[in-house]
């Protein structure tokens, strides 16, 4: 492959959330606060931005440890997918990818980082009466439709 069709491939927008089942076998929903980027006052599963050369398991872990201060062991790198090509915002015009995956909680006492502002262990039926992201809702439909 030629060194210009390398560089002319389009970024990607690569996000990873992660849906984590505690004993009692409900999900952790988190709200994004007033500080946060978009979607403020919407709830979602932990995650965020992959960083360079981290795979999946230990960006869903790092992500989940920085915004709720929880331990988890993944059990589902890949869950579900789903992805648009984003209209707004600084990444407008880009393919954003979103990839669920599953883990259980280990350990820990939720803190929520600056970017959330509220929390709840919810069942998959009770986090979809939740004003939602559109993708955690396909993930809960697919997983747990």
């Amino acid at each position: 492959m030629s060194k210009s069709a390398i560089l002319s491939r389009p970024r990607v927008v690569l996000v990873n959330r992660c849906i984590i089942k505690n004993a009692k076998d409900k999900i952790l929903v988190i709200r994004r606060s007033k500080y946060s980027s978009t979607r403020i006052g919407m709830w979602e599963f932990p995650g965020g931005k992959l960083d360079a050369g981290q795979d999946l398991s230990h960006a869903q872990e790092r992500e989940v440890l920085e915004e709720t201060g929880l331990t988890i062991l993944t059990t589902s790198r890949t869950s579900f997918v789903d992805g648009e090509i984003l209209t707004q915002g600084k990444y407008a015009g880009l393919p954003y990818v979103i990839i669920f995956g599953q883990a259980k909680l280990v350990g820990g006492k939720v803190m929520l980082s600056k970017e959330n502002d509220a929390y709840k262990w919810v069942t998959p039926k009770q986090a979809l009466k939740l004003s939602i992201t559109p993708e955690s809702r396909k993930a809960l439909a697919v997983l747990y439709g």
